[in-house]
């Protein structure tokens, strides 16, 4: 009886250790693609590590592990091999608080990458944006690519945002709103390339 405990005790432990050890190549994974796409860029990138979300805005703010000590300064365009992820708003010595896109006091000048047409994107602190100020008629379709314009005087012109999902027209009847899915995953970002200009 006890030979039968302890082989139940082994066959848990070996349990944690497998699911550990998955864990532990899916971080490979992803940091491994994080070297190929810093190596490829043609910006200049520092890798950072999510730490912690931020207490006082959980969902719309992320405290990463490296501050002024690694050159991050405030107001530093965020991504990771996904997309836009935000801009770092606090330094520390070594950490940082990056607001995300999806917060409401964001605004991103952004393009429709297929016909140029202009619009400012803001977070709604739901999965997913809106862009807003498109003219009645402009161009402009669900499945659009988003990329942010050479008018953002915070981010780099071309950085993927996300993609249309869904078109509406405002109120005043005067102009046209799009639903964006974020390109990066908001809720599941664990590794971060903060752009030095």
């Amino acid at each position: 009886m006890m030979q039968f405990g302890r082989l139940i005790n082994e066959v848990e432990s070996l349990r944690q250790r497998l699911f550990d050890l998955r864990e532990v190549d899916q971080e490979n994974m992803r940091l491994k693609g994080l070297l190929s796409f810093k190596q490829k860029s043609p910006l200049r990138l520092i890798a950072a590590r999510v730490i912690a979300r931020s207490p006082d805005s959980w969902s719309s703010s992320i405290i990463i592990d490296k501050g002024r000590y690694n050159g991050i300064k405030r107001g530093m365009a965020v991504i990771n091999t996904q997309g836009l992820i935000g801009r770092v708003i606090e330094s520390a010595e070594n950490n940082s608080k990056i607001m995300l896109i999806n917060d409401p006091s964001q605004g991103i000048s952004s393009i429709v990458q297929r016909s140029h047409k202009e619009g400012l994107v803001n977070g709604c602190l739901g999965p997913n944006l809106i862009m807003r100020y498109l003219a009645d008629d402009a161009q402009i379709e669900a499945g659009d690519i988003i990329i942010t314009s050479e008018l953002s005087q915070v981010y780099p012109k071309g950085l993927l945002v996300g993609r249309v999902i869904n078109i509406g027209k405002e109120f005043s009847g005067l102009s046209r709103y799009a639903l964006i899915k974020p390109a990066a995953d908001l809720s599941a970002i664990e590794e971060v390339l903060v752009i030095i200009p």
